[in-house]
């Protein structure tokens, strides 16, 4: 025979126990937490899975999985959860998210992170649990242009940002936190902002995000909208300047170029004196849309569309004066106003000899303003 502890449990609470010393036949193996629990697992034929998740838990490696929670104490304070190991695992509720453990009953499954306690008790946690799959929802969306996260900047640290992206601590590198280099770095911190993963250090554990790869996602749509809104003023931040003009950010994310001719005198005297810095607020129009990345502004009013409202000054059947401008294999083209002219085809000119200059009556088809085209006949 020989001496042996075991843990036994004395009531219906899995915490209620109590460690006894039993005399047992030389070669027994008991369940317990001791070394030889491996032998005891071969003994009931335990599944590979079990067997691993024991083997984390003995070599004190934290891990998440899946358990059925066994037990709730009446205070709701504490839990057991059965992670199909060798191990019950103890889970202290007074830790864990107040909406979570609301729901939680007898019989439920849930997501924990097990760890091993340094008194040797198997612990669970599930706000660990939880901040484990958020690490992997942000690390799988690298490179995916299409997901973003809200984020709030905590601290300015020496190259960059320390930002929470849903209680995930990651770094934001200052020169990602604009679609500009910032004028003030201390601007950004305290506030919520959007960022993309972009990569993982492995070195430091770290996430790596950018709110600039956000921003550049917007512009089309910018682009679009300032498209259709052209007319509207303005409001933006100089984020540069030279002899040829102010560089301003505005609409979140698109950047543009106010040329020296379409500053206001006063703009232009504050420029020559140097008293134009970044981040100084400018107010301005958008003049006309290049490309994505090539936008003219001016502080001397809203675009002018010549074309806006021409089709209620011209209408069908009008006749009105117009000049001839040129003579093509296709027809004739006549200006009616600066800026405004229409086309007579070739075969509504039957006999009529035209040439550039000839001032003449013609009589209005059709406007359309969107393709900018006018239709007439000789009247």
């Amino acid at each position: 025979m020989t001496e042996q502890e075991i843990t036994i449990q004395l009531s219906d609470d899995p915490f209620d126990t109590k460690v006894i010393k039993v005399q047992v036949p030389k070669g027994t193996k008991l369940m317990s937490t001791e070394s030889y629990a491996a032998d005891v697992l071969a003994m009931y034929e335990l599944s590979d899975s079990a067997i691993q998740k024991t083997q984390l838990t003995e070599d004190n490696i934290s891990y998440t999985t899946s358990g059925e929670i066994t037990y709730i104490s009446p205070d709701r304070s504490r839990a057991t959860i059965d992670t199909n190991s060798k191990y019950t695992a103890s889970c202290f509720l007074t830790k864990e998210p107040e909406y979570i453990v609301e729901q939680m009953q007898v019989g439920m499954e849930i997501d924990v992170k097990i760890k091993t306690s340094k008194n040797g008790d198997v612990i669970a946690s599930i706000n660990d649990a939880l901040m484990d799959i958020k690490l992997k929802e942000i690390k799988d969306a690298i490179g995916n242009k299409t997901v973003g996260f809200t984020a709030i900047v905590k601290e300015l640290i020496h190259g960059g940002y320390w930002v929470d992206v849903a209680g995930i601590n990651c770094f934001m590198p200052g020169s990602l936190g604009g679609l500009n280099k910032l004028h003030d770095f201390n601007s950004l911190v305290g506030k919520e902002i959007i960022v993309m993963p972009i990569t993982y250090s492995q070195d430091k554990a770290t996430i790596v995000v950018s709110h600039r790869e956000y921003l550049r996602t917007m512009i089309p749509t910018r682009i679009h909208e300032l498209d259709e809104n052209i007319k509207e003023a303005r409001t933006g931040f100089v984020t540069g300047i030279t002899k040829f003009g102010v560089f301003a950010q505005f609409d979140d994310c698109l950047t543009g170029l106010i040329p020296r001719a379409e500053l206001t005198d006063k703009m232009k005297e504050a420029l020559d004196n140097r008293d134009i810095k970044a981040g100084d607020e400018i107010e301005f129009w958008a003049k006309e849309i290049i490309s994505d990345k090539k936008i003219i502004l001016s502080q001397l009013g809203p675009k002018v569309d010549l074309w806006d409202g021409i089709d209620e000054k011209y209408k069908p059947m009008m006749i009105v004066e117009g000049t001839v401008t040129k003579i093509t294999s296709y027809g004739a083209f006549v200006e009616l106003e600066k800026g405004i002219s229409g086309l007579i085809h070739k075969s509504k000119l039957k006999t009529a000899d035209l040439t550039k200059g000839d001032v003449i009556n013609v009589k209005i088809g059709s406007v359309n303003v969107s393709d900018r085209k006018i239709t007439m006949n000789v009247a």
